[in-house]
């Protein structure tokens, strides 16, 4: 009897680790799964340049022929997909989410992003010589012109999509609803650098929901309780547009992560963010 609890008791103990460790990644929010990932490369004509992009494919896609899946694309690929696919396949797993495809979209380097994620009309950078504009509607020709008809044609999808980013990748999600509504489906906009040129998007915001009474979409919002100032700012005049003048068919939330900052914000996020737009 001694001897078969000398053998239970660790392997309770270990079994007890392993179900603690868990249920804190569920908790915190971090799940780490690996899901298939396959990548993939496109010589833009748009971009005249080759773009890669990362496919997350669900856990059940080669052994349900047939079946098609809504896709979520996200900016700042390599980084913030990963744990969009992450929580989406925990999510999925344990019934709360359909199964969905995550691509992410690498960057080409600092430059490019800032190229890429910054809306036209609006300044690449903050140093007042620097007065290259931003190249986010060409970036956006190239999602919508061909990578998105590049991911329908090799991938099982529905045509149902969202567009995720954070940071400068979130001011140009929230320039995708106002430039290309029905591009995307829902749109998640973490931390964004609303705040960018005197906060004009802000203002590029409430001219599009007055301009457009009956849009119908779905935007989701977030930011860390403890980002900075300018952060909040901007953040807060864009809920206040919201409040007074979405449209009744735009699906929207406003969401500050307790405890977390613009490092980890999106991540923490993300299963609220997936939950508000794909929950059955």
């Amino acid at each position: 009897m001694k001897r078969l609890s000398w053998i239970v008791w660790p392997l309770a103990l270990i079994l007890a680790v392993i179900v603690t460790w868990f249920a804190s990644l569920y908790v915190f929010e971090r799940p780490r799964l690996g899901p298939q990932v396959q990548q993939r490369s496109l010589a833009s004509l748009v971009l005249a340049e080759s773009r890669d992009y990362l496919v997350h494919l669900p856990e059940t896609y080669e052994s349900q022929p047939g079946k098609r899946y809504p896709v979520v694309y996200v900016l700042d690929g390599t980084s913030q997909d990963l744990h969009t696919a992450a929580s989406a396949a925990l999510m999925a797993r344990i019934g709360v989410l359909p199964e969905l495809i995550v691509v992410g979209i690498p960057n080409v380097g600092g430059s490019g992003r800032q190229r890429d994620y910054t809306p036209p009309g609006m300044r690449q950078d903050t140093d007042p010589d620097d007065l290259r504009e931003g190249g986010g509607d060409l970036f956006l020709d190239f999602i919508e012109r061909e990578l998105i008809p590049a991911v329908d044609r090799e991938f099982l999808t529905t045509g149902e999509r969202t567009l995720a980013g954070n940071s400068r990748g979130g001011l140009l999600v929230v320039h995708a609803l106002v430039s290309r509504p029905s591009l995307f489906s829902a749109f998640h906009a973490h931390s964004p650098a609303l705040w960018r040129d005197d906060s004009a998007m802000v203002a590029r915001l409430e001219d599009f929901l007055k301009a457009n009474p009956a849009l119908e979409s779905a935007l989701f919002l977030s930011l860390g309780e403890n980002e900075n100032d300018k952060m909040k700012a901007a953040y807060q005049a864009a809920v206040r547009v919201l409040e007074r003048g979405a449209p009744a068919r735009l699906r929207w939330r406003a969401h500050q992560t307790a405890g977390a900052h613009h490092g980890n914000n999106a991540e923490r996020a993300t299963p609220l963010a997936l939950q508000f737009s794909h929950a059955p």
